[in-house]
């Protein structure tokens, strides 16, 4: 978290546990204390997940209702905030200014809401006020399984001591769980904690992969299971920089669009012959390293497309081909055939280099549902599984390509 936070570049910057649900609009009406007073530095929205008094258990049986409920709050409670001694709930805007000046969060603390709090301890040292709004309302949604929760226990604990210690709080009750969360009476007394240095990392950044996806058939699948297929596909991946492009023929699948992320796409062409073109363009339409196809029917492991761009990225191949669980046409040159016979490729298996157009692609003539690439000539082609002499391919452009 640290570490994210050390890219801030805007004026405020919201912290937002990932299991909580908003509202339309929850990021403007938190912003209202800080416009009310310039010593705000911290405010939260009122939650489940807030100490004490600011503790608020509500229950909803929809999106509709949690929002129907911010609004009517919002309604009779526009712009009314109050200060609170400390902050260790799930949603939290602060200003960038105040990041800078007392650094990040306390990773030894273990708990979550311990960093929080310890944070905002931090920030009033420093004169800024944590202010909790009275019309704003986010919904934590239920905790991590009770399993996890005792296996983290012990740790837990460990991180309950480390903050009693640091504020002078010992032979105090904590249960953050419950809402149950000591503070000192006057931090202004107690002698400035250290800040915690905010540090971007030097690792070199991960390639960015574009992932095109496609179907080679119509599915018949619900809207509800067309988007579950989707979300599969993507969370099965384990590379961690991966942008999502599907392209569809919409005059065969009519399928309802799906919520996507702000750098992927969803592309909808009408009719075959612009399905393939904007297949074979699509490095083309998106800057990235490397491209990858993949078919939505096909089942690739966890670590495909990892393995196939790191072939790409470090191999001296222009496209690379993985063998994997598929019947690859071999190259003429290693047949011993004579070389101008067309290389024919499968689609689904297929990874190559930025900047280039990979070639022709068509429908394999046999099924008349795979997708086959036919790669331009100047191209070197690799392989990659299967037995390593095999992962060798002669091309009239020069030279031998080893993967």
């Amino acid at each position: 978290m640290n570490e994210a936070l050390a890219y801030a570049g805007t004026s405020f910057v919201a912290l937002l546990e990932d299991r909580v649900m908003v509202s339309p609009g929850w990021v403007g009406n938190l912003l209202w204390p800080f416009i009310d007073d310039p010593s705000v530095q911290v405010a939260a929205p009122r939650s489940s997940t807030e100490p004490g008094e600011a503790r608020e258990r509500l229950h909803f049986g929809t999106e509709q209702e949690l929002s129907a409920y911010v609004t009517h709050s919002l309604e009779r409670r526009q712009g009314e905030w109050h200060e609170a001694p400390v902050l260790c709930g799930s949603c939290l805007v602060f200003t960038r200014e105040l990041l800078q000046r007392i650094g990040g969060f306390d990773s030894t603390l273990v708990k979550r809401q311990l960093m929080v709090a310890d944070w905002c301890l931090r920030a009033r040292q420093r004169g800024g006020r944590l202010v909790l709004s009275d019309s704003l309302y986010v919904h934590s949604l239920q905790p991590l399984l009770e399993s996890r929760a005792k296996a983290e226990h012990e740790d837990m604990q460990d991180g309950v001591q480390a903050y009693l210690a640091k504020w002078g709080l010992d032979h105090c009750d904590v249960n953050v769980e419950e809402g149950i969360l000591p503070v000192p009476p006057d931090v202004s007394a107690l002698p400035p904690r250290p800040g915690i240095m905010l540090e971007k990392s030097t690792a070199a950044p991960v390639p960015l992969v574009t992932a095109v996806v496609y179907s080679e058939r119509p599915l018949m699948l619900t809207s509800e299971e067309f988007c579950e297929s989707q979300k599969r596909l993507q969370g099965q991946q384990s590379y961690g920089n991966i942008r999502w492009v599907w392209i569809r023929d919409s005059r065969r699948d009519a399928l309802p669009e799906f919520p996507v992320r702000e750098q992927d796409a969803v592309i909808a062409v009408q009719g075959e012959g612009s399905w393939l073109h904007a297949l074979e363009n699509a490095a083309a339409l998106y800057d990235s390293e490397i491209i990858v196809y993949l078919s939505a029917s096909a089942d690739y492991d966890s670590h495909y497309v990892k393995r196939i761009a790191e072939a790409v990225l470090h191999g001296s191949a222009d496209l690379v081909v993985s063998r994997a669980d598929s019947v690859i046409e071999e190259p003429a040159s290693v047949q011993g055939l004579p070389p101008l016979i067309p290389v024919k490729l499968p689609l689904e298996r297929i990874a190559h280099r930025s900047g280039i157009v990979p070639g022709r692609i068509t429908r394999q003539k046999v099924s008349g549902h795979g997708l086959q690439l036919e790669p331009q000539p100047s191209l070197a082609i690799g392989y990659i599984g299967g037995p390593p002499e095999a992962n060798i391919l002669t091309r009239r452009s020069g030279g031998e390509v080893r993967l």
